[in-house]
């Protein structure tokens, strides 16, 4: 086993490390607005649940990237998981633009209106959380984990059952790897857990 230190690494090899041993990752693809009624929109796989009382997400981010500067100005932001039908639509995004640009004009991403935040949401979107800031948490070197609060779910009907069950197959979800690698769901099982 090879064994490394932190405090003897690089900021860029630890991040190799974590993004090419903790996967697969869920994406957070997020629409936050600026001051003015700019829709940023960008993805960030550093984010998971947190937990579901309250229901709280958390994203990191790494410098102060625009989506970061409005959701701790506007206090919201919308959070859409990744798909098969929206995966080409979602790397374009991640391309860097300048504060003064949305890519949702500049990639053709079409918005519609959240239900009870002003930021809007990404139409081609099967599941979307809309969020309010929970708690901001400055981290060294410039780094950046908010915690955001649910206040809406959001599902396609195909997806949810009576029981609120996912279908995780028709959910048809996207992960992130490490580099340019992404994944799909592989083979699907079951084990119980012991009582």
């Amino acid at each position: 086993m090879k064994v490394y230190d932190t405090g003897e690494l690089q900021p860029q090899q630890i991040y190799k490390l974590l993004s090419g041993s903790i996967i697969p990752r869920p994406i957070a693809w997020l629409t936050t607005q600026n001051s003015t009624g700019l829709v940023n929109i960008a993805p960030f796989s550093f984010f998971n649940v947190v937990s579901s009382q309250p229901p709280l997400i958390s994203v990191s981010f790494t410098g102060n990237k625009d989506s970061l500067n409005n959701l701790l100005t506007t206090q919201e932001a919308v959070v859409h998981l990744v798909n098969a039908e929206n995966v080409d639509q979602m790397n374009q995004t991640a391309a860097q633009l300048t504060a003064d640009k949305s890519e949702a004009k500049t990639f053709s991403v079409e918005l519609e209106s959240s239900n009870i935040l002003q930021v809007p949401s990404i139409k081609n979107s099967k599941v979307r959380f809309e969020t309010q800031l929970y708690k901001h948490l400055p981290l060294e070197n410039e780094g950046h984990l908010v915690l955001l609060k649910i206040v809406k779910f959001v599902v396609a009907d195909e997806l949810i059952d009576e029981n609120f069950h996912i279908d995780a197959e028709k959910l048809n979800p996207i992960a992130r790897l490490a580099g340019n690698q992404y994944a799909r769901l592989g083979e699907i099982f079951e084990i119980k857990r012991p009582i």
